[in-house]
C-alpha cells in the first residue's frame, strides 16, 4: 500500500508528475533569474543583509558603481567602500537599527570604482516572519551627490552674503570658499588670489590647505602669458586647465615649485567683476594628474561667482570708505595747512607741515622734493625729511642735492612731463631699479638706475636710500600752470601698491607742497622787495633831508658870502643864523628818517601849515618870494601820505633855490571832493624833463607819487618857467586816512 502510494503504478503517471516538477523548477528559476534582472536593472543600488547587519547579496548595479566583485563586498567586506571620514558614523548608525529593529536611513559617501567618493542615501528595512523576528534587512543606496553638492552651495551662498552683509574680513570669506571646495572635491586643495591695486601682481587671499611657504612663495607673482595656470588665466581673462603640470609649458618656469609640494593639476579660472576686470582668480589644485569632470567645472562656476561678488562688495564697501577716508584726510590736510599758514610766519614751516603730513597720511619712511631747473635738466633737493628732521637745501646734509634728470627723450620722462602722472619705483635694493608710470595694468616697467651705468652723484643717492632701507618710492610731480616744475619722492621700506584713493590723496597734498614752495620763494622776492623798498626810502629820505637841508645851508651861505662883502654884518649873521638853524634840523631830520619816523614839522603841525613853515624857512633871507596858497578844507590823511606830499614840496623847492635862478615860487595846495591837488610853480629858467638828470630828486617824487596812486604832471622846458603838479585821487586818500 505505501509502495503503491509513493510511486504511482501508472507509469504515465510517473511521467507527468516528473514533467511537472521540471516545469515548476523551470518557473521556478525564471522567477529568481527575473527578480534578479529586476534588482539588477532598477536604478538604484540594492542589496540585502542577515539579521547580523553583515552583508549576503548586492545587486549588480553595486558592484559595477564600487568595482567590487561580490566575494569581496559580502560580509563585512563592503565597509571598504566607504569614506573613512563617514565609516565611523554609518556603522554607530547600522549597530542602532540592528538594535532596535526598526528602519532607518542614513547619508554616508560611497567610493566609485574610480577612486572618487559621491555622497548616498542608505535606506534599510527589516523583514520579519510570521512571529516577528527578523530574518532579513533590505537596503537601497540612492546617489544624492548632485543635491548635496547644490545645497551646500545654496548653503555656503547664503553664509557668504551674511558675512559680506555683517562686514566679515574678506579673507574669512575666501577662506571660508575654499574649505567648501575642498570639502566638495575630493582630493582638491582650492586657493584664490587677488589682483594687486597696480593689476600686475596676484596677492594671496586664501588657500587654507596649501603649505605656508608655498603661498608664500607665490604671493606677488606676475601675471603673464606663461605665468603658471592662475598668473596665465588672469592674464588671459579666461580658463586656464592644466591637466599635468609636470608636462604642461605653461608650468616651465614655476615647475620645480609646483612638483615640490606635490602638485601635479591646476585649473585657474579668472574671478571678473561686473565690468569685466579681473579681481583675482580661482584655482584648484590635485596631487595626480587629472582633468575636471562636468560636475567640477559647475562648481568652480559657482564658486568663482561667489567670490567675484564677495570681492566686489567688499571692495565697493572699502572703495566707499576710501572715499570717506580721502574726503576727510583731505581736509584734515588742508586745515592744517591753513592752521599752519596762519600761525606760521616762516614759509619754510609751512612746508615741513605739508611734508610731515604727507608721510602721516601714507605711513612713509621719509620724503624729499625736488625743485626742477628751468631748463628741465636737472632736479635740485629743496626740502626733506629724514629721521624725523626737517631739512631745506641750505640746510640739508645729502649725498646728492643735485641730480640730473633722464634724458629728456626717455620713455619714462617723456610720459611724465606730457601727462603729468605719478611714478612709482622699486627695487632699490637690486642692481637694476623699475620705474612704471600711472596706474594702468598695461603700463610698461622700465629698467632705470642701473648700478654699472650710474653717474658718481646718483650712485651716491642709490646708496643713501639703500642705507635707510628704502625699497619703493612714489614719485608726485608738482605742477603750475600745467608744466612740472618738481616732483615730491615719498619712500617706503617695504614693496607696495597704491590704491587710487591714496594717489588722490599724495596729489592733493602735492598741490599744497607746491603752494608751499612758491610762498617760500614768494616770501624771499618779497624780503627782497623790501630790502630794496627800504634802501630806496632811505635813499630819498636822506635826499630829502640831507641833500635839501644841505641846499638851503649852502644858499644862506652864500647870502652870508654876499653880505660879509657889502660889509652888512647884521644880514651876514642873520643868514649864518639860518644857516645853522637849517643844518641842525636837517641832521634831526636825517636821524628821524633811519628811524622811520615821520619829519618833525608833522608831529607838532598839520601838513599846510608845515608846507608853509618849510617855504617860508628856506624861502627866508633869499630873493625868492614865495606864495603859499590852501584851498578847501584839508583832509585828515595817512602820516605817510603826508610825509610824502611834504617831502615831494621840499623837492622842489629846493631845485628852485638850487638851479632855477626864479625870483617867484607859487605853491597851491588844494581840497576838494575829487581829488587833492599840489601844484608848484616858478618863473625860473626852466630845464627838459626828457633829459637825465643826475641826482635822485625827480625819481624820488615820482616814486612817491606813484606809491600813493597819484600822478606827477612836469611842465617846462630850457629858459622857461616850470610847472610840476601832483593829483591824488580821493578815494585812495580816503583807503588811508588814520582812524
Amino acid at each position: 500500500m505505501r509502495a503503491q502510494l509513493k510511486e504511482p503504478a501508472n507509469p504515465a503517471k510517473k511521467v507527468d508528475l516528473l514533467r511537472d516538477k521540471l516545469i515548476a523548477q523551470d518557473a521556478l528559476q525564471r522567477g529568481e533569474d527575473y527578480l534578479r534582472l529586476t534588482i539588477d536593472t532598477i536604478p538604484v543600488l540594492a542589496w540585502c543583509s542577515r539579521p547580523d547587519g553583515s552583508n549576503e547579496f548586492l545587486n549588480q548595479r553595486w558592484l559595477d558603481y564600487t568595482g567590487l566583485t561580490i566575494e569581496e563586498a559580502r560580509g563585512w567586506g563592503w565597509k571598504v567602500a566607504i569614506h573613512s571620514n563617514d565609516l565611523p558614523q554609518l556603522l554607530d548608525m547600522w549597530q542602532g537599527l540592528l538594535v532596535s529593529g526598526k528602519p532607518g536611513e542614513l547619508e554616508a559617501r560611497l567610493r566609485r570604482a574610480d577612486g572618487v567618493y559621491r555622497w548616498f542615501l542608505f535606506r534599510v528595512e527589516p523583514l520579519r516572519d510570521p512571529q516577528g523576528t527578523i530574518v532579513k534587512w533590505y537596503g537601497t543606496n540612492t546617489d544624492i551627490d548632485d543635491r548635496k553638492r547644490a545645497e551646500a552651495l545654496l548653503a555656503a551662498e547664503n553664509q557668504i552674503l551674511e558675512m559680506v552683509a555683517t562686514g566679515r574680513p574678506l579673507a574669512v570669506i575666501l577662506d571660508g570658499l575654499c574649505r567648501l571646495v575642498d570639502t566638495l572635491c575630493d582630493k582638491s586643495l582650492a586657493s584664490i588670489l587677488l589682483i594687486d591695486p597696480n593689476g600686475r601682481c596676484l596677492r594671496r587671499g586664501a588657500g587654507p590647505s596649501f603649505p605656508e611657504a608655498f603661498m608664500a612663495a607665490v604671493d606677488g607673482i606676475e601675471i603673464g602669458p606663461c605665468v603658471g595656470s592662475c598668473g596665465t588665466a588672469a592674464y588671459r581673462k579666461e580658463q586656464v586647465i592644466v591637466s599635468d603640470i609636470a608636462t604642461d609649458p605653461l608650468w616651465a618656469n614655476y615647475r620645480e615649485l609646483a612638483l615640490a609640494y606635490g602638485l601635479r593639476s591646476g585649473w585657474s579660472t579668472p574671478i571678473l567683476s561686473s565690468d569685466g576686470s579681473v579681481l583675482g582668480v580661482f584655482g584648484i589644485y590635485g596631487r595626480e594628474p587629472r582633468s575636471p569632470t562636468p560636475q567640477h567645472l559647475h562648481t568652480i562656476k559657482q564658486i568663482t561667482h561667489m567670490a567675484s561678488v564677495a570681492i566686489e562688495r567688499k571692495r565697493a564697501a572699502e572703495s566707499l570708505h576710501a572715499s570717506e577716508l580721502l574726503a576727510r584726510g583731505q581736509l584734515d590736510a588742508l586745515t592744517h595747512t591753513l592752521d599752519a599758514l596762519a600761525r606760521e610766519s616762516d614759509p619754510d614751516r609751512l612746508l615741513e607741515h605739508v611734508l610731515r603730513t604727507i608721510i602721516e597720511q601714507s605711513d612713509a619712511h621719509s620724503v624729499s622734493v625736488w625743485d626742477r631747473e628751468p631748463d628741465g635738466d636737472w632736479l635740485e633737493l629743496f626740502a626733506m625729511i629724514e629721521d624725523g628732521r626737517f631739512q631745506t637745501r641750505s640746510g640739508a646734509f645729502h649725498p646728492a642735492a643735485r641730480l640730473a634728470m633722464l634724458a629728456q627723450d626717455h620713455p619714462v620722462w617723456r610720459e611724465i612731463l606730457h601727462t603729468g602722472l605719478h611714478a612709482v619705483i622699486e627695487d632699490i635694493d637690486q642692481p637694476i631699479v623699475r620705474m612704471c608710470v600711472g596706474m594702468d595694468p598695461s603700463a610698461t616697467w622700465h629698467d632705470i638706475l642701473k648700478d654699472g651705468e650710474l653717474a658718481p652723484s646718483f650712485m651716491r643717492f642709490k646708496s643713501h636710500l639703500r642705507e635707510m632701507g628704502v625699497h619703493t618710492i612714489l614719485f608726485v610731480p608738482m605742477l603750475i600752470a600745467g608744466r612740472v616744475t618738481g616732483f615730491i619722492g615719498i619712500r617706503f621700506t617695504v614693496k607696495r601698491g597704491f590704491r587710487q584713493e591714496e594717489i588722490e590723496l599724495t596729489r592733493a597734498l602735492a598741490h599744497q607742497a607746491t603752494l608751499a614752495m612758491q610762498l617760500t620763494r614768494l616770501s624771499a622776492q618779497s624780503r627782497q622787495s623790501a630790502v630794496m623798498a627800504e634802501r630806496n626810502r632811505m635813499a630819498r629820505d636822506i635826499h630829502d633831508t640831507l641833500a635839501q637841508g644841505f641846499t638851503g645851508v649852502i644858499v644862506q651861505l652864500e647870502a652870508v658870502e654876499e653880505a660879509t662883502s657889502k660889509n652888512q654884518a647884521v644880514k651876514a649873521s642873520g643868514h649864518l643864523n639860518r644857516a645853522g638853524d637849517l643844518a641842525r634840523e636837517s641832521l634831526r631830520e636825517a636821524r628821524r628818517s633811519v628811524q622811520a619816523l615821520r619829519p618833525q614839522a608833522l608831529e607838532e603841525k598839520p601838513l599846510s601849515e608845515a608846507l608853509k613853515d618849510l617855504i617860508d624857512k628856506m624861502t627866508g633871507g633869499t630873493t625868492v618870494r614865495a606864495e603859499f596858497t590852501l584851498r578847501g578844507h584839508p583832509r585828515e590823511l595817512s602820516a605817510e601820505w603826508e610825509a610824502n606830499i611834504l617831502r615831494i614840496g621840499q623837492e622842489v623847492l629846493t631845485n628852485v633855490l638850487r638851479h632855477a635862478r626864479a625870483s617867484e615860487f607859487k605853491v597851491l595846495l588844494a581840497f576838494d571832493s575829487r581829488e587833492i591837488r599840489l601844484e608848484m610853480c616858478d618863473n625860473g629858467c626852466g630845464f627838459d624833463p626828457g633829459r637825465r638828470h643826475e641826482g635822485f630828486g625827480l625819481q624820488g617824487m615820482r616814486e612817491r607819487a606813484e606809491g600813493m596812486g597819484g600822478r606827477l604832471t612836469i611842465q617846462s622846458a630850457a629858459g622857461k618857467a616850470t610847472a610840476i603838479s601832483i593829483v591824488l585821487p580821493v578815494a585812495n586818500a580816503a583807503e588811508l586816512e588814520e582812524p
